[in-house]
């Protein structure tokens, strides 16, 4: 019978006892005890710079699965028309954004890899109306950038007993940059939007 040289099995040992890394998304919301949420709010001088942007303000929560396999995700967008809530399933992806061709959904998410996002049309998610993609890049998790494309399906309060409508964002709406924020300024959002699994 032969057997293994120590030369051989110490690595393959050590290989073997190493953690297996998980995926950025899994690493920021086990930081986060499950969860993450981010912020932006924009002052009186960016709008006067910026004047054909519409959103005021962003909350954005980010909250892992009951199965540890993605994230739930919550969106508050705040508007000279109104509030507009989005809620939908997240991922991580190597290749993020692309559709079915592998081809960019956005044109402006740098990628290639993030999450890939996708907006309900129901509260209980069931309904098989797909409420849009969109991709989120995770960066270094203390900021994020969040792009939307020209319309995603929400609804106008947290009242969701109906089909969410569809929404659209003009081209100065479509992307931001967020910062991470204490959790407790997505706990009410959490809780008034309840997920699915």
């Amino acid at each position: 019978m032969r057997t293994l040289s120590p030369a051989i099995v110490l690595p393959i040992m050590m290989v073997l006892a190493m953690p297996v890394s998980a995926d950025p998304l899994s690493d920021l919301l086990a930081k986060g005890k499950g969860s993450a949420c981010y912020e932006r709010v924009y002052d009186k001088a960016h709008l006067a710079q910026h004047p054909m942007q519409a959103t005021q303000a962003v909350l954005l929560s980010l909250r892992e699965f009951s199965d540890g396999n993605g994230a739930i995700i919550r969106i508050r967008i705040s508007s000279k028309s109104g509030t507009h809530y989005i809620v939908g399933g997240c991922d991580w992806q190597e290749r993020a954004n692309l559709d079915i061709q592998d081809k960019p959904l956005i044109e402006a998410f740098r990628g290639p890899s993030g999450l890939d996002c996708h907006a309900m049309t129901s509260a209980d998610g069931s309904s098989a109306e797909e409420g849009g993609d969109f991709p989120v890049d995770l960066r270094d998790g203390k900021a994020i950038m969040l792009y939307f494309p020209d319309s995603l399906a929400g609804w106008r309060s947290y009242d969701r007993s109906q089909p969410a409508e569809f929404r659209d964002f003009s081209s100065e709406d479509r992307v931001f940059r967020l910062d991470k924020v204490k959790a407790g300024l997505c706990s009410e959002m959490d809780a008034r939007l309840p997920g699915w699994n």
